[in-house]
């Protein structure tokens, strides 16, 4: 049991990086709220709502000599794409159709769970109905590529390694 354990937190974990960089990726090419919305992202605003003063949840770091990593909220952003990379493939060993359609509808219903419904529960952002349709588009579309991403990383690594038995 704790090899199985180990195996799908290894393997989650590895897939959950490399579809948060992907997903880094996408919101490059389609940014999904504006830059004043941007300027306090939805992880520092929820960080911020649990009491974490902004000089942590905006602390950054130069790369180069002038661009900013602000290095709070990519902890954040791979915390989360860790955390769902790791269910993912827990999920997949006793239920596999939660890889339906190669994990572009579980990336779907994380995005309906979180962005339609906590986060704006929460108010960390607005409601759906008062969010941009550049918004939900980038979002959307940046889930499917995200869920369907982690998915292909999980496969690969289940073939490569044997590791896991499903496939």
């Amino acid at each position: 049991m704790l090899k199985f354990l180990l195996a799908v937190v290894v393997i989650g974990t590895i897939a959950g990086v490399i579809s948060g960089m992907v997903k880094i990726g996408w919101e490059a090419i389609l940014p999904p709220r504006t830059q004043e919305r941007d300027e306090t992202n939805p992880p520092q605003r929820l960080l911020q709502q649990m009491g974490i003063p902004r000089k942590w949840t905006h602390a950054y770091f130069y790369y180069a000599t002038d661009q900013k990593v602000h290095y709070v909220a990519l902890i954040m952003h791979f915390s989360f794409s860790i955390a769902f990379g790791v269910l993912l493939v827990l999920l997949d060993q006793y239920f596999p159709i939660v890889t339906f359609g190669q994990g572009s509808v579980y990336g779907v219903v994380i995005w309906i769970i979180f962005h339609i419904i906590i986060l704006p529960a929460t108010k960390t952002i607005p409601s759906a109905l008062k969010q941009p349709f550049s918004e939900h588009f980038s979002e959307f579309l940046g889930h499917i590529v995200w869920g369907w991403s982690m998915y292909l990383i999980m496969i690969a690594l289940i073939v490569v390694t044997n590791w896991l038995p499903h496939y």
